[in-house]
């Protein structure tokens, strides 16, 4: 019998095996696709032949700092990593840092007045110490990463979303961190509670008006405040452990003024500027004929989610605002990873060449929770409590999805510098 004939034989049974097996995950898949109140979406046929046909990864770092002091450092730090490294080990290294970070001063500054004139549980001095180190190793490896891809030839799509995505998620993580370190109480340089939301609203929105800015230009101009932020919050958290928080809050009063009314001046200078350099950069990009939208109402679709978004996030604290008092760290939480839900989608538009939703996906849910909690007022801290853990679940299967959609579709692996097996 010829092999031809044995193939044709053969062929039946293993096909039909193969489709069963296909079938078993697919099947899984939807189940898991369809676990939430709407359908979390997945990258289109479209979007994926934009990442493998029309990407092209363009970055411009005019900063100071970054380019004689960080660059350099991360040039030669990058060389004690072995080329089998994966860049997005290191990079998802870095969140971890944070992620760290984040949890010990939760742990010991839930409600942001441990350090409080009031408080009779202050941080202890060692996790100062300890979060300055950790936030210096996530803002090193988040330099470093795509050094390393360079250096051994595995850049991909893939790390240049995974990179910014995670990014992100740390924006929010920042002020919150901070808060820590200046407590909630107005008297001594703190932050309230009513004003943190406003605060959270000016790092994020630098963060946006960024990738917005890439969406029409095609060109991340990466800011110069983001490697001295950087820096500044390594310098606190150790300052915090040498001379204790409030030694550090009277030193800046003393010497400037109160840390409170530091954050009044610099937040409209951030939003003044943010936006001021990226109108003139889309309006450069604009007259050179680079720019990828030419009508006023496709260069602001992106908008309209995030209005929406902060209108549905920071009306919460002020319709309810005992609710949002009691508790205001799951407010934070809610708000940070429904950012980073839409913005990642943003960015993937923006690298696929893709037109962006008018309304993203995650405001659904948002704009029940806040239609519950703020319209009907029922039980406003028990909804912002379940939708908190809900945006953190949906983020989380939503990268997992993009992830997985991308490796397969570019026949690599996430964390090894590796083709896939066909």
């Amino acid at each position: 019998m010829s092999s031809d004939v044995e193939q044709l034989l053969e062929a039946p049974e293993a096909s039909s095996d193969r489709e069963t097996v296909n079938n078993g995950e697919n099947v899984k898949r939807g189940i898991w696709n369809y676990i939430y109140l709407y359908k979390m979406p997945q990258l289109s046929p479209d979007t994926l032949v934009g990442f493998s046909t029309r990407y092209k990864y363009s970055a411009i770092d005019t900063s100071p700092l970054s380019k004689y002091v960080m660059h350099p450092l991360w040039n030669w730090g990058v060389t004690f990593f072995p080329t089998w490294v994966a860049p997005n080990v290191m990079t998802f290294a870095g969140y971890i840092c944070l992620l760290i970070d984040y949890c010990l001063l939760a742990h010991y500054d839930w409600t942001f007045t441990a350090e409080n004139e009031s408080s009779q549980a202050n941080i202890p001095r060692w996790v100062w110490f300890l979060v300055a180190v950790l936030h210096a190793a996530s803002h090193h490896l988040d330099g470093m990463d795509g050094k390393q891809a360079r250096r051994t030839g595995s850049g991909s799509p893939l790390g240049e979303l995974m990179d910014h995505g995670i990014d992100s998620n740390c924006m929010w993580m920042l002020p919150i961190s901070l808060m820590s370190v200046f407590g909630s109480n107005p008297a001594t340089g703190g932050i309230t509670m009513m004003f943190a939301p406003l605060l959270m609203l000016a790092l994020t929105f630098n963060f946006w008006v960024n990738h917005w800015e890439k969406y029409n230009t095609g060109v991340l101009y990466l800011p110069w405040m983001f490697d001295i932020a950087q820096v500044t919050v390594v310098l606190v958290f150790l300052a915090a452990g040498i001379m204790t928080p409030m030694g550090l809050r009277n030193l800046i009063a003393d010497n400037f003024i109160p840390f409170n009314q530091i954050m009044y001046i610099i937040i409209p200078i951030g939003f003044t500027g943010a936006i001021g350099l990226s109108i003139l950069n889309i309006r450069l990009s604009y007259q050179s004929g680079t720019n990828r939208y030419n009508s006023f109402g496709e260069m602001m679709r992106p908008w309209v989610s995030y209005i929406l978004f902060n209108f549905l996030c920071l009306t919460f604290p002020y319709f309810c605002q005992e609710d949002y008092l009691s508790n205001p760290r799951v407010w934070t939480i809610a708000y940070g990873f429904t950012f980073s839900n839409i913005v990642c989608r943003l960015m993937i538009n923006q690298m696929s060449h893709t037109r962006c939703e008018l309304i993203e996906p995650p405001i659904i849910p948002l704009f029940l929770a806040w239609f519950l909690a703020v319209v009907l007022q029922i039980s406003p801290a028990t909804i912002i409590t379940l939708y908190s853990v809900f945006s953190m679940f949906s983020f989380t299967h939503y990268c997992y999805v993009v992830v997985n959609d991308l490796c397969d579709h570019l026949n690599i692996c996430a964390f090894s510098i590796t083709s896939k097996r066909r």
